[in-house]
C-alpha cells in the first residue's frame, strides 16, 4: 500500500475548501502545538487523517496517529490497530496507542463507558505534550444521528449543537471535526474510486445500540416518508444552535456574574432569561467536578428552586449541592453519611450519583434471546445490574431513595412479597451497608429493587419482553 499516496490522491478529489471552514480558519490562525489524529480504520476517521495530511504538510511534524483498541471483536481489533500501525509508519507519523483493558468483560457493552475511555487516551496523549488538538472522523451524518440521540436525552443547548467543529475545553485540548461538511456516501465513493482501503467494523449493524438502530433503520425509514434531505438539514440545525448557545454565552460573559468557580457561588441577581441562568447553573456544576452527577431533570429543579428563591439539597457526586438564601454551595460528604437523602427521579438514559462514590445509571435496550439466556445462566450479578420490562412500568421515570423501615416487594420467583431487610439478612448485607443502599421503586412507590437483592417479578423479562430497561449500580472508588 502507499500511504502518501494516497493521501495525496484523496486531498485532490476532495479540496481543501471541502474541509469545514471554522477548522480551516483554526489551523490557519493556531500557532503550531501538539495534534493528535484519531483512527480507528474506519472509513470516517481514516479520511480525517489522510485528508489533515495532505491539505497541511506545514503541521506534519507535530502530527502523531492515534488509535485506541476496544478489545471487542477480538482478532478484528488486533487487525485494525496494525492496519492503522502501518498508514502511519508509511507516512512517518508516531503512532501512539492503548487498549480498554480495565473494562469488565462480564459487563454489557456500553457506547458512552467506550467513549468515555477512548477520550482518557486522548487526555493522557495531550497531558504529556502540553495540550493540544485532537482530529476526530465525525462526518455530515453523525450530526444527524448525534442530534436524535440529544433529544431522546433531553439536551440543552450546548449539547444539542453537537459534534462542533472546533470544540475548545478549559484544560488547553481542542477536538477537530473537519469533515462535518462531507457526507458518508461521498467518502465511500471517493475511497473506492481512488482504491483506498479501510476497516469495516461489523458491529456497526448490530442492534444492540442505539447510534447503530438509528443509523440503519430508523433514519433510512424516515428519509424513505420525506422530501427533504434530513442529513444536510440536520447540519444546518446544529449550526443554528450552536449560533445559538454563542449568543447564551456572550450574555453571559457581558453580565457582572460572579465566578462560579466559588464555593459558596451567590446566584445572579437578574436571574432571567431562563436560558442564561440554566447555563450559569451548567458552568458551576461544571467547575465543581459535578456536571456528570447532574442529570437534566435535576437542573430543571435546581432552576425551579432557584427562580422561586426556594431552599433545597440534592446529593451529588461524593456530597450535597445545597441552594438557600441566593445562594449554591457544595458540601463534601460528612464520614458518616445521612440516611436522610431525598428521593430523586431517574429516567431513562439518566444517571444518578450518590454521596458515597456511587453510581445509578438507567439504559433502554432491545430484547434479545442471548440476553435472557445470559439471565437464566447468572452472567449478571444481582449486585451490579438488573433488567425490567419496560412495558410493565406505566412509565420510564423511576424514583430512588433509601431504604425505609417496612420496604417490601416479591423478589425474582418468590411466592409472595418479602420485607427488603429480611432479604438484606438473608443475603449478609452488613446493617451499614443497608443505609448506603438505593432502592429503587415505581412512581407510585412500588419497589423494583436494591443493589444485591433480585429485581422485582412482577417487572421482571420474560420471552414475551420488547423493550428493556437497564439499571446498573457502580463504585466510582
Amino acid at each position: 500500500m502507499n500511504w502518501p499516496g494516497y493521501a495525496q490522491a484523496l486531498a485532490e478529489k476532495i479540496t481543501r475548501d471541502r474541509l469545514h471552514p471554522r477548522v480551516v480558519d483554526y489551523l490557519n490562525e493556531t500557532p503550531s502545538g501538539a495534534m493528535g489524529l484519531s483512527c480507528s480504520g474506519g472509513i470516517d476517521s481514516l479520511s480525517a487523517l489522510l485528508l489533515i495530511y495532505g491539505h497541511f504538510p506545514s503541521r506534519r511534524d507535530d502530527m502523531s496517529a492515534l488509535h485506541f483498541n476496544h478489545l471487542l471483536r477480538g482478532e478484528d481489533s488486533r487487525g485494525d490497530e496494525q492496519f492503522v500501525a502501518d498508514a502511519a509508519a508509511q507516512l512517518g507519523l508516531p503512532f501512539l496507542h492503548d487498549s480498554w483493558d480495565d473494562r469488565d468483560a462480564n459487563a454489557p457493552e456500553n457506547e458512552a463507558e467506550a467513549r468515555k475511555a477512548r477520550h482518557a487516551f486522548f487526555d493522557r496523549f495531550l497531558r504529556g505534550k502540553g495540550g493540544g488538538m485532537v482530529v476526530l472522523g465525525h462526518q455530515q451524518n453523525d450530526i444527524l444521528e448525534t442530534l436524535m440521540l440529544r433529544l431522546a436525552r433531553s439536551s440543552n443547548v450546548a449539547g444539542l449543537a453537537a459534534p462542533r467543529p472546533v470544540h475548545t475545553f478549559s484544560d488547553q485540548k481542542t477536538y477537530l471535526r473537519p469533515l462535518l461538511g462531507i457526507t458518508r456516501s461521498e467518502l465511500e465513493g471517493c475511497f473506492r474510486e481512488l482504491g483506498i482501503p479501510w476497516r469495516e467494523d461489523l458491529s456497526n449493524r448490530e442492534k444492540k445500540f442505539d447510534r447503530n438502530r438509528l443509523r440503519n433503520e430508523i433514519i433510512p425509514n424516515w428519509q424513505a416518508a420525506t422530501q427533504y434531505d434530513l442529513v444536510r438539514a440536520a447540519a444546518r440545525v446544529r449550526q443554528y444552535l450552536e449560533e445559538a448557545d454563542e449568543v447564551i454565552e456572550r450574555f453571559l460573559a457581558a453580565s457582572p456574574f460572579p465566578d462560579p468557580e466559588n464555593n459558596p457561588a451567590r446566584l445572579p441577581r437578574e436571574l432571567e432569561p431562563r436560558g442564561v441562568l440554566r447555563r450559569w447553573l451548567y458552568e458551576w456544576l461544571h467547575r465543581r467536578g459535578l456536571l456528570e452527577s447532574a442529570s437534566p431533570a435535576r437542573v430543571d429543579d435546581m432552576l425551579h428552586a432557584a427562580l422561586s428563591e426556594a431552599s433545597s439539597e440534592w446529593p451529588m457526586a461524593c456530597g450535597f449541592v445545597r441552594l438557600e438564601q441566593g445562594c449554591i454551595r457544595f458540601e463534601e460528604n460528612p464520614r458518616e453519611i445521612s440516611a436522610n437523602w431525598p428521593p430523586v427521579s431517574l429516567v431513562a438514559g439518566g444517571a444518578i450519583y450518590f454521596p458515597d462514590r456511587t453510581r445509578m445509571r438507567a439504559n433502554c435496550q432491545k430484547f434479545t434471546r442471548d440476553l435472557l439466556r445470559n439471565l437464566s445462566d447468572k452472567k449478571y450479578s444481582e449486585r451490579r445490574t438488573v433488567f425490567l420490562d419496560r412495558n410493565a412500568l406505566k412509565k420510564d421515570a423511576l424514583l430512588v431513595r433509601p431504604w425505609r423501615a417496612g420496604d417490601r416487594y416479591r423478589p425474582l420467583n418468590a411466592p409472595g412479597s418479602r420485607k427488603l431487610q429480611d432479604l438484606f439478612v438473608d443475603r449478609k448485607i452488613p446493617r451499614e451497608e443497608r443505609k448506603r443502599l438505593p432502592v429503587v421503586t415505581t412512581t407510585d412507590s412500588l419497589v423494583l429493587w436494591a443493589p444485591g437483592l433480585p429485581v422485582s417479578h412482577d417487572h421482571r423479562i420474560t420471552p414475551n419482553t420488547k423493550k428493556i430497561l437497564q439499571l446498573t449500580y457502580r463504585d466510582l472508588h
